[in-house]
């Protein structure tokens, strides 16, 4: 492979080192996430949230964090759930985490912040962490490296979750789904970033690419999870995983 393996070993086939898209459209990809997802992906974050506030864990880190989403619907609609909680939100890209920053100005002290890989975690602990997100992350993402770093950022017992991509389990409706994806998202891409291919080629390729539900909870299994599960949203447009660090 042309590009380095570590950062092609995902869905996407993307690349921070040769595309800093995100750097790009850090100040509009909120926007961009309501214009690809006709606003969806707003029930979808907030199902996750509302998982994450009801877990009893004291450490909660954040990965591929973007423009703080999760932390500020955790923060947000569950303040008094998060009293006492330590918040990490991390991502590797400087301006979307400024975005992040801005976002949860308002919640001073409850979050800490940090330019950190989720694929290596470097300056998190080990065994230090009771839950770990990611939501839309993984799909960029080479996925045994993460949840490498997952395993061991975790206390012994701790939860994980995903909020990723997945399959419609009518493979004529996902058929369909992809169709509609791969015609209408580089039209709605191209005007809504002024012709920059990079908005929606890695989200093309990350959604095409993503396993089938079953298939990444496998994927959790052999990495070295218990009690692996998932919950569709939206008829399996989108699904999330969680499990636990044995």
């Amino acid at each position: 492979m042309r590009v380095t393996e570590a950062r092609q070993a995902n869905a996407a086939i993307f690349d921070p080192s040769t595309d800093d898209v995100f750097a790009r459209i850090a100040g509009r990809y909120d926007r961009l996430c309501d214009i690809f997802s006709l606003g969806i992906h707003r029930l979808w974050k907030a199902a996750i949230a509302a998982r994450m506030a009801g877990h009893p864990g004291a450490v909660i880190l954040d990965a591929a964090s973007g423009t703080g989403d999760i932390p500020l619907r955790l923060l947000r609609g569950f303040g008094g759930a998060m009293q006492g909680r330590t918040l990490l939100v991390t991502d590797l890209c400087p301006q979307m985490l400024a975005i992040a920053r801005d976002k949860l100005a308002p919640f001073a002290g409850a979050a800490r912040l940090a330019v950190l890989d989720c694929e290596t975690l470097d300056g998190i602990e080990s065994d230090s962490v009771d839950l770990y997100s990611i939501s839309f992350g993984m799909k960029i993402c080479d996925r045994a490296r993460v949840m490498a770093g997952a395993l061991r950022v975790l206390k012994p017992g701790g939860t994980f979750f995903c909020l990723e991509a997945a399959r419609i389990p009518v493979p004529w409706i996902h058929a369909a789904y992809l169709a509609y994806m791969e015609w209408c998202l580089p039209l709605i891409g191209r005007i809504a970033s002024g012709g920059d291919a990079s908005t929606y080629d890695y989200l093309l390729r990350g959604v095409r690419g993503f396993p089938a539900q079953e298939a990444f909870a496998e994927e959790m299994r052999n990495a070295g999870f218990r009690d692996v599960r998932y919950k569709n949203l939206t008829f399996g447009i989108v699904a999330i995983h969680e499990a636990t660090k044995a």
